[in-house]
Formats: structure tokens, C-alpha cells, sequence
């Protein structure tokens, strides 16, 4: 499934694709700037009337990120020029067992899943993982 030609077709999915797009360079932006023991505990939200909200995992990334990150808002408005403050949210990632999938896939199934992996040499990221999916085992 290739969302940038859904993206044609549908406005709204168009903006939202953009949407993550920024939100993703303002997180990787932090994400440099930060040392990289910090990089899983947070995840930027939206920019909403003027701020980056910015969501943390627990209340001491919350804590070091207050005290950090007005200190990086020049580099955040060099990608975004109406971010004016920095709000941050502690929001705890939530912690489910994790469920084990007993799916099988048939012989077709996996087939098609190895050539559409073969198709997407412009995304390896997503053809590698269409290749795991495809080698696992079926019926």
C-alpha cells in the first residue's frame, strides 16, 4: 500500500501525512540535540496555537526536558518559525502484556508478500520487513 498515492486522491490524508512529516523533523531535531538515553522517552505530539507539545513518558524525562528544551526553541523555529514555547506532557507509555499472534499465513499469502517486498527496492525499510513477514512460516 503506497499512502503517497492514496495522498493524491484525498486531501485531508495529504495534510495529515505532511503533518506527521514535520512533527517527525521536530522530534528528530530534539532527538539530535539530546543524549541519546533520553530518545525513547519522549514523542512530539503537534504544534498547537504556537507550541510544541511535547509528550513524556514519566515525570523525570518531563522534569529534564522543562529544563532543557528552552534552551533549544532557536533550533525548533529554524524548522518551524511559529513555535514560540515548548509545552511538555507526561503521558506514561502504557504497559500491556504483550500479546503473541498465532496467525498463520498460507503459501499464497507469503508469495505475494516476498514479491510486493520485491517491488519496493526504493523503501528497503519496508521491503525487509515484507521479507520477515513473507519467510514466516504458514499452514
Amino acid at each position: 500500500m503506497n499512502l503517497e498515492q492514496f495522498s493524491k486522491k484525498n486531501a485531508q490524508l495529504k495534510q495529515l501525512l505532511s503533518q506527521s512529516a514535520h512533527w517527525q523533523r521536530l522530534g528528530a531535531c530534539l532527538k539530535q540535540e539530546l543524549p541519546a538515553n533520553m530518545h525513547a522517552q519522549f514523542t512530539v505530539a503537534c504544534v498547537r496555537d504556537g507550541q510544541l507539545v511535547v509528550i513524556a513518558h514519566n515525570s523525570m524525562i518531563a522534569s529534564r526536558l522543562r529544563m532543557v528544551l528552552p534552551a533549544l526553541l532557536p533550533n525548533l523555529q529554524q524548522i518551524d518559525q511559529h513555535i514560540e514555547a515548548v509545552r511538555i506532557k507526561v503521558q506514561p507509555a502504557e504497559t500491556q502484556p504483550k500479546v503473541v499472534k498465532q496467525a498463520n499465513l498460507t503459501a499464497k499469502a507469503r508469495q505475494e508478500l516476498a514479491r510486493s517486498a520485491d517491488a519496493l527496492t526504493h523503501h528497503p525499510e519496508l521491503a525487509a520487513a515484507l521479507r520477515q513477514l513473507s519467510n514466516k512460516g504458514g499452514h
